[in-house]
């Protein structure tokens, strides 16, 4: 007699275990691998519990409900902006109580900006800032957003400070002591990790006009008085300049400071202003009404405004009509911290897909296995990881080159010997590494958001750590923000073909030669780099109608040559795949026809690259033989062979006995890359 049928009901039945996301520090190896390849031992050492630390912290329950409360409870205006007698009121921004706690976590605990400036570890600082932004930032809410700008307006202020200029419409003593009290009180607020004194900053560029293209500003600033009169919250002068107009698209408009661009009579220039001063001892916008907030596909919980600005008081920065220098101080940093983001995005999806294909079984005849063993599943997941990597590596180097240009020095692992030459590589490496990531995390969280199937889907509140869907929302901004692809193409190509060109060309090369190691490898990398080379010949304009495959080039070169570097410093095995496997999967960068392997084998390696967390090695760790099969492989191999041979006797080659295995978007509904 056959088994008794028992129908499930809302309490009994199967209910799938629950996925326990890892503590991402311990777990990932390519961010451990990255950081080890770029700082010395003696500073992972001493970051390692810190880290780790960290690595729970922004994994904690109270963490996710303020990042619940900050998607529930969106920004808004209080009331309709206007007072009962029709007065605007510009002050009207009301957050939720997730997104102030999430920004003091930030803030104080976290203590993002802060480390990127620290003096104590040097040219370190950006390095050591990386590893704590990518834990922080899939659990954020996009607090990062306001950060990258906080940190690129430190840098534009303590640049100004250093470089001992100032303007002669700074033309009296007192104004020009002013200046310097007012650019140091803003230092002090968006440095510190009290989040009752920091200061956030907004970076007002976007208009109608001109979108990506600044030159089309029609905001205008004019000089109006020496100084006197109103002050901002700390009692300082509000600054000489008024400014009038209308942007179109301001994020963190809760900063208590702002960097923006408006015309004057010597064209456009640079300003900083308090979004805040005192009238009759209480704090009130300066100059600054809210027109809007804006509602975007993502990234909800951060305020976006449009906003009209009516006699701002404000300061000029640097030399009048030099704006676009100056503020792109800024885009150096908040680039990076999109770098970041992007990454790390990627990064928290993988920890989420790796923890729920441990725990998803598929039963059968009394056995079961998991979807980690699924070796379609595990091809899809490699293939994401792969890019993941070596964009960890990119994301590392872009920081280590930042921190050279910060302090004004160069040298250490894969950087060059003097700042010249890393700001001449930053130049180059910045658009193609803010371009190339931020469209791997829209394609990675998809996939990785496709891989828990419906669940996946999901608006997931109950559990707010498994939430890819809102992952996937937030993710689409990051290849639009401070600069679209083909923005950022059309920066490349001008920059190659501009008068410091040149230059930054030699720097590139020089890189390349000092960075890849010897044997056959180096010489296929040298090779694509020669090709593209030869194409900076063509005219400004063919070169700019086929930007984007330009821009691509460079990322896979500059990735290349990281993984190279990463796998030679210790010959690890699983590091050594991932070097071989990219060189042969962007054939169109390095022409490399893909291998043939026995299936079993690439299966094999596609589980170890996923799943492995111990290929993270000191640099004292003794070579492997590392060519997939040979040496000490063959066991770990014939091991995975006979699990995945027994998997195959129960389900077939394809393991598509489930029959619930849909609903969880499992193999059946995956792609191979």
């Amino acid at each position: 007699m056959s088994e008794r049928l028992v129908a499930a009901t809302s309490t009994t039945g199967f209910f799938q275990e629950h996925p326990v996301v890892q503590n991402q520090y311990e777990e990932d190896a390519s961010l451990r691998r990255a950081s080890a390849l770029f700082l010395p031992q003696t500073v992972l050492d001493e970051l390692a519990p810190d880290l780790k630390a960290w690595g729970d912290r922004v994994l904690a329950r109270d963490v996710w409900a303020h990042v619940v409360n900050a998607e529930r409870d969106l920004p808004h205006l209080s009331g309709s902006g206007f007072s009962a007698f029709g007065q605007p009121v510009g002050d009207a921004l009301v957050t939720s109580a997730g997104w102030q706690a999430l920004q003091d976590i930030g803030i104080a605990e976290g203590r993002i900006v802060a480390t990127g400036n620290e003096t104590k570890y040097g040219k370190a600082a950006r390095l050591v800032q990386l590893s704590r932004l990518h834990l922080w930032s899939g659990s954020s809410a996009v607090v990062t957003c306001p950060s990258a700008m906080q940190d690129g307006a430190i840098s534009i202020l303590r640049r100004d400070l250093a470089s001992g200029y100032v303007s002669p419409a700074y033309d009296s003593e007192a104004l020009r002591t002013a200046r310097t009290k007012v650019f140091k009180r803003a230092l002090e607020r968006m440095l510190s990790t009290d989040p009752k004194v920091t200061w956030t900053s907004g970076q007002w560029m976007t208009e109608r006009a001109g979108g990506s293209d600044v030159q089309g500003t029609q905001t205008v600033a004019a000089r109006v008085s020496g100084g006197e009169g109103e002050t901002d919250v700390d009692g300082l002068p509000l600054g000489p300049w008024t400014v009038n107009g209308f942007k179109w698209f301001s994020s963190a408009t809760d900063c208590g400071c702002v960097m923006l661009l408006a015309q004057t009579e010597r064209g456009l220039s640079c300003f900083f202003a308090p979004t805040r001063k005192l009238v009759g001892g209480k704090p009130e916008m300066n100059g600054i009404r809210i027109q809007r907030l804006k509602n975007k596909l993502g990234t909800k919980a951060l305020p976006t405004a449009e906003l009209e600005l009516r006699d701002m008081r404000a300061w000029l920065v640097g030399e009048e009509g030099r704006g676009v220098p100056v503020i792109s101080t800024i885009l150096n940093v908040t680039r990076y911290y999109n770098i970041v983001g992007s990454v790390a995005g990627v990064g928290r999806g993988l920890g989420v897909v790796k923890a729920f294909a441990r725990v998803r079984r598929f039963p059968k005849q009394g056995k079961d296995t998991t979807l980690s063993k699924i070796p379609m599943f595990n091809k899809t997941i490699a293939a994401i990881t792969l890019q993941y990597r070596a964009d960890v590596l990119l994301s590392h180097l872009t920081a280590a080159l930042l921190g050279s240009v910060d302090v004004g020095h160069g040298g250490g692992p894969l950087t060059p010997a003097s700042a010249e030459e890393a700001q001449l590589l930053l130049h180059i490496i910045t658009p193609v590494a803010k371009a190339y990531t931020a469209k791997h995390v829209v394609w990675g969280l998809q996939e990785c958001m496709e891989s828990l199937g419906g669940v996946g889907y999901m608006e997931n509140v109950e559990n707010p750590e498994l939430n890819l869907a809102r992952a996937v929302r937030d993710s689409n901004v990051n290849p639009i923000w401070e600069g679209t692809t083909n923005v950022l193409s059309s920066h490349l190509v001008r920059a190659i073909k501009g008068r410091a060109g040149g230059a930054m060309v030699r720097a590139v090369d020089a890189w390349l030669k000092d960075s890849l190691p010897s044997g056959e490898e180096r010489e296929v990398v040298l090779g694509a780099w020669t090709r593209l080379r030869a194409e900076f010949a063509k005219s400004e304009d063919e070169l700019l109608a086929g930007g984007r495959r330009i821009l691509w080039r460079h990322g896979d070169i500059f990735c290349a040559t990281l993984l190279l570097a990463d796998a030679a410093r210790d010959s690890d095995a699983v590091a050594v795949e991932c070097a071989r496997r990219f060189l042969h999967d962007k054939k169109a960068t390095f022409g490399l026809d893909a291998p043939e392997g026995d299936w079993k084998e690439v299966a094999a390696w596609d589980e170890r690259i996923v799943y492995s967390s111990s290929s993270h090695a000191p640099r004292d760790h003794a070579p492997v033989e590392s060519v997939p099969g040979t040496g000490a492989e063959r066991g770990i191999i014939a091991e995975l062979q006979r699990l995945l041979l027994d998997f195959e006797l129960e389900w077939g080659a394809d393991g598509a006995e489930s029959s619930d295995a849909t609903c969880w978007g499992d193999r059946r509904n995956s792609t191979t890359l």
